[in-house]
């Protein structure tokens, strides 16, 4: 039995890597809309997007990042993603974070799942570290994480993905960067990991 719930939950991210690029669930961005689409409520704080089956809280702004969808269309209920974005002086730095429910896999299976289609989307991706990642201040969640180097468009990037397993619910955060800007893009994500880390989803989804 344990075997064939594993395969499954490999059935299931298998398919989640074909749509890093653009989010899992294919969520369609409303921008600097006045009147949005509201299926998320109540709101913790105002501009808050809550993922509805985890409970997880996406605020409009945080740690000096701000969110790239004011508001979304088409969220799934186990696979749910949402971006974020911080200027830093003529650069961005990007972040990715999905909230996904997998079956029987632990965060190393995930990260291992998934690092191949993130790297297919650099030129001559090279690995720089990876392993189990500590979340400081929460030793209850499992975490594992990958750094890379590689060229966007003939640039030096820098990206790395980290896989959380809260039990019932996954999370995966995806940054992305120039290399020129490594080390003030590395101190922004450890803000922004600080800011979420408070955040537990529900052990289960809720049922219908």
């Amino acid at each position: 039995m344990l075997k064939s719930l594993k395969l499954a939950g490999y059935a299931t991210i298998a398919g989640l890597t074909l749509s890093l690029a653009s989010g899992p669930a294919r969520a369609e961005c409303v921008l600097n809309s006045a009147q949005l689409y509201d299926p998320f409520t109540p709101y913790k704080e105002a501009g808050s997007i809550i993922h509805k089956d985890s409970g997880f809280v996406f605020p409009a702004t945080i740690a000096g990042f701000r969110r790239e969808c004011e508001m979304t269309t088409d969220f799934s209920g186990n696979n749910f993603e949402i971006g974020y974005l911080r200027d830093y002086q003529d650069h961005e730095i990007e972040i990715k974070i999905a909230i996904v429910h997998l079956v029987e896999l632990n965060a190393e299976d995930h990260y291992k799942i998934v690092k191949p289609d993130l790297l297919f989307h650099y030129s001559n991706p090279a690995v720089i570290a990876e392993g189990d990642y500590f979340v400081s201040g929460r030793p209850d969640i499992a975490a594992y994480q990958g750094v890379f180097d590689g060229d966007k468009d003939g640039v030096p990037w820098h990206f790395s993905v980290t896989t959380l397993d809260y039990g019932y619910w996954d999370a995966r955060l995806i940054a992305s960067y120039p290399q020129e800007i490594d080390a003030p893009a590395q101190e922004a994500i450890m803000e922004l990991i600080t800011a979420f880390q408070w955040q537990t989803p529900t052990p289960e989804k809720p049922a219908p």
